[in-house]
């Protein structure tokens, strides 16, 4: 199976699709967890992006690895506390109070249980590989949510995608037109439903509005990273990014996004982005029955 009545809904029933980096956390909500998910549901993500991360037992959470002194003021590596160290180490709030443990997996997917027609993204599957799709067999009903993403350079996770039984879909992260190349050799045995397009030059041929087009008609969709990880470097979208739309003028940033034609932009800020394309007249849809 493919796995992609969802996610083929949701594009044909929107101008574009707005994804949330670690939800949307500040104040009182803590990054990666479901709340900082249900918040960015109501602020208008139709997809939640989270990482994962395993015990020194082998339970995979919802954490973001190397994060550790930022999200409970440690220092010690995400992978040597055991699970029951973990449910009672805390995650810090914007005010370093104490909020809730990082949550397993198993208790996240339970609670985004509520939230049908979210799309989940599993970012740096490339980390746990074979073991992450192992694990993830077991949310059998949720499968048509699940869509893993990973880099083309991690050759083993994309060995581990074209062996593994159950298809999930996949959303390579291309950074180049020969990353491009090398994962289109894996069509065949991967369910790649689209790609995470990274670019430094707008005017590269494969992030054209024509290569956009093309692989819109063939059956792809695409999407794009205005999140800023660092100010030292352009970020991840050529500086059509999340400051710029923020700080200076949305049509500098988000806007050529959305001109040059992806079909998904992923942010920190999905509710001023949200303000900002039905300002423009996009066409954005919602099941509020899940909000």
């Amino acid at each position: 199976m493919k796995y992609t009545k969802l996610v083929e809904q949701l594009l044909r029933e929107n101008d574009v699709l707005i994804a949330c980096h670690q939800g949307s956390a500040g104040g009182n909500i803590a990054y990666n967890t479901y709340r900082s998910m249900q918040n960015a549901i109501r602020q208008g993500a139709h997809i939640v992006e989270f990482d994962v991360c395993q015990s020194k037992d082998g339970v995979f959470h919802v954490f973001h690895e190397n994060e550790e002194p930022i999200r409970f003021n440690r220092q010690e590596n995400f992978r040597t506390f055991t699970s029951a160290e973990l449910k009672e180490q805390t995650l810090f709030n914007m005010n370093m109070q104490a909020v809730e443990p990082p949550p397993t997996l198993k208790d996240f997917m339970a609670q985004m249980k509520n939230h049908p027609n979210t799309l989940l993204h599993f970012d740096h599957a490339q980390k746990w590989g074979a073991t992450l799709l192992q694990d993830l067999d077991q949310y059998e009903e949720q499968r048509e949510t699940m869509i893993i993403k990973t880099d083309v350079a991690a050759t083993e996770c994309l060995e581990a995608l074209a062996a593994h039984d159950v298809k999930y879909m996949t959303l390579p992260k291309v950074w180049s037109q020969a990353d491009f190349e090398k994962i289109m050799e894996y069509q065949d045995q991967i369910n790649i439903v689209g790609f995470e397009m990274i670019f430094t030059d707008p005017t590269a041929e494969y992030v054209s509005k024509e290569k956009l087009d093309s692989l819109r008609q063939a059956g792809y969709h695409t999407m794009i990273n205005a999140i800023v990880l660092w100010n030292d470097r352009q970020s991840l979208c050529g500086g059509y990014d999340d400051d710029v739309s923020l700080l200076e003028n949305a049509d500098l940033g988000w806007g050529k996004l959305h001109e040059m034609g992806f079909d998904v932009i992923q942010t920190d800020w999905p509710f001023p982005l949200k303000k900002y394309l039905e300002g423009k007249g996009v066409n954005l849809v919602y099941d509020h029955s899940t909000l």
